[in-house]
């Protein structure tokens, strides 16, 4: 799992005037609505004996602890009021915790969990489409036992369809089936590849006749760690686009956003089917990523025997090791080492401009120079 990333954290709807527990990256976190409205996120440990915010109240612009009464202001993450000193009483600089970066985009709430300065965080994956009245989307949420490494190489995998996926692919039945020599694509922070094959009609019955048995083009395209898009041109007028935003919950569970838009058959009586194809889609993924061994994605190449489909898997491992080097990697054993002894908090922005902090922030795994030369 690595910080330094935006993660989707819960949809909007679900953050009103009380704070909600989201967990994350195998960290706790509080989020909760201001008086102006926005999203604040937290870390959800209080500094004063361990206490979880998430179970405490919003007072105004700040969550109030359910043990002692400390508040915490959203918007920086200091302690405003200590019950015990009185009304005089002088507040400890350290009495603070990490207050993270957040954006409500697509319906979703997304909090930047690391401590990178504003230029220098990933973008957000964009949907072009969100806006355009020719497109219309609909958001499915689900959660896996799942590496969240295994689902995202998952979604690169342009091989898998044929056989995983009935309504992209004939089963292996197919003499002529290969997957075609796949061109890389790449920017700065993802990789990806588009590929034209041959598919069978779709079985649905309300999905029938859309693009007939025959070529259609498809690819996918990462976004940073936890990001991905999946292009579905069934013919030259139909497109599906697949938006996924994958969050550890912790290093054995994942939680997913599924937005997918699509500019034919737009009316909203056909959000229902379209959801349900795009279920039976997802567990057909699911029976197969959960069932993996090892459970998580082995550490090298070596360990696994890699031909030239999967070209675009072996760039997003490159791109991994290049993160890791820059000290992003969470070191989750040391984690669970201490986890009954020690409580962590993903470090913030704040964390580079101010010293004297209660928590420490949780270990990481640097490769030496590894992200130098990747990057170089």
């Amino acid at each position: 799992m690595f910080m330094n990333f935006w993660y989707a954290a819960i949809e909007a709807k679900d953050v009103a005037d009380k704070p909600v527990p989201v967990r994350m990256l195998g960290q706790d976190f509080v989020l909760f609505r201001d008086t102006a409205g926005k999203v604040q996120c937290l870390s959800n440990t209080c500094v004063h004996r361990g206490a979880s915010l998430s179970h405490g109240k919003v007072r105004g612009d700040t969550v109030e602890c359910p043990y002692h009464g400390w508040r915490f202001r959203g918007s920086d993450g200091v302690c405003t009021k200590i019950p015990s000193l009185g009304n005089d009483g002088k507040i400890p600089a350290r009495a603070k915790v990490d207050r993270y970066p957040t954006e409500e985009r697509y319906g979703l709430v997304f909090c930047f969990l690391g401590d990178l300065p504003e230029a220098e965080r990933p973008p957000l994956m964009e949907l072009k489409e969100w806006d355009d009245p020719a497109w219309r989307f609909t958001t499915m949420k689900y959660e896996w036992r799942a590496d969240w490494q295994r689902a995202m190489e998952n979604s690169l995998d342009p091989a898998h369809t044929e056989f995983v996926h009935p309504s992209m692919g004939y089963q292996g039945d197919r003499d002529d089936y290969v997957v075609p020599d796949l061109q890389v694509n790449e920017h700065a922070w993802g990789v990806g590849s588009m590929s034209v094959f041959v598919s069978p009609d779709l079985p649905h019955e309300k999905m029938k006749g859309l693009k007939g048995a025959g070529q259609m083009e498809a690819g996918s395209t990462t976004h940073g760690v936890g990001q991905s898009a999946t292009f579905l041109h069934f013919s030259p007028a139909a497109w599906a686009h697949q938006y996924t935003y994958t969050t550890p919950i912790d290093e054995y569970h994942i939680r997913r956003f599924f937005l997918q838009g699509r500019n034919f058959r737009t009316a909203p009586e056909m959000d229902a089917p379209v959801d349900e194809r795009n279920l039976v889609v997802v567990d057909q993924d699911k029976q197969v990523v959960t069932r993996l061994a090892p459970f998580f994605t082995p550490e090298s190449n070596t360990e696994e025997v890699m031909v030239k489909a999967d070209a675009v898997i072996g760039r997003f491992r490159e791109k991994l090791k290049m993160w890791e080097g820059m000290g992003w990697k969470i070191d989750t054993d040391k984690v669970h080492a201490l986890r009954d002894k020690k409580a962590f908090a993903i470090p913030s922005p704040a964390r580079r401009e101010t010293k004297g902090w209660a928590l420490d922030p949780v270990p990481t795994v640097a490769l030496a120079g590894a992200g130098q030369a990747a990057a170089e």
